[in-house]
Formats: structure tokens, C-alpha cells, sequence
């Protein structure tokens, strides 16, 4: 990834309304999306699915506006890590983009409840 970023990482305290769609080998995986930038996305789930996947390609969809509106993506598992959120343990993993995204406007009004 380059280290200059064109806008900032977006990570609000909560993405409320955002959830992320994995699709790993005909298996959805559904998660929160924990921050987002124009390269990558930190996603939080419940199941530790992802960490037999690092450097993996991987195919995606953000859902948001409860769902009316979806972004499609296909990144690569960069890392995998166990946290726990609030007091409770979750799993959390880096995807990096094959292509930088556009953020939505919805996305970046975000940055503003920060």
C-alpha cells in the first residue's frame, strides 16, 4: 500500500447501517465494516473464517442504506487478528483492494461524525 493516503481512513466509532459480504469458496461470510480508506477495509466478524486466507483474493460486496446500496469489491486478506470490541472477542482481518475505490459520498460524510 502507499503511504501517503489521497483522503484519510474513515473510522468512526460505529459504521452503523454498513456491513460487509465475503464470498469465500461459495461460503458468505458476513461481517461489520470496522474502518475503510480508498485502499482497503478492516472487517469484523464473529468467526474466525478468514485466517487460513492471508495473501488469498478474495471477493466482497459493502451493503449500506439497509442494503438498497452495495459496493462491489475483490481485495486480498493481508492480516488476521483476534480483538475484543466492547468486550467482546471478535475477529478482525485487513483486505487490501486490487483496485483503489471511489468512496461514496455517504462514506466520506462519515469522516464529519468522527
Amino acid at each position: 500500500m502507499d503511504s501517503e493516503r489521497r483522503l484519510p481512513r474513515i473510522s468512526p466509532r460505529e459504521f452503523r447501517g454498513f456491513e460487509v459480504q465475503l464470498d469465500l469458496d461459495g461460503l458468505t461470510i458476513m461481517g461489520k465494516l470496522g474502518n475503510i480508506s480508498e485502499e482497503g477495509l478492516c472487517f469484523v466478524g464473529d468467526d474466525d473464517f478468514l485466517s487460513d486466507e492471508i495473501d488469498n483474493l478474495i471477493l466482497g460486496t459493502i451493503l449500506f442504506d439497509q442494503g438498497s446500496q452495495r459496493i462491489f469489491f475483490e481485495g486480498k486478506v493481508m492480516w488476521v487478528q483476534t480483538a475484543k470490541i466492547r468486550g467482546v472477542a471478535c475477529y478482525l482481518a485487513g483486505l487490501q483492494f486490487t483496485e483503489k475505490m471511489k468512496l461514496t459520498d455517504s462514506m466520506l460524510a462519515r469522516v464529519l461524525e468522527i
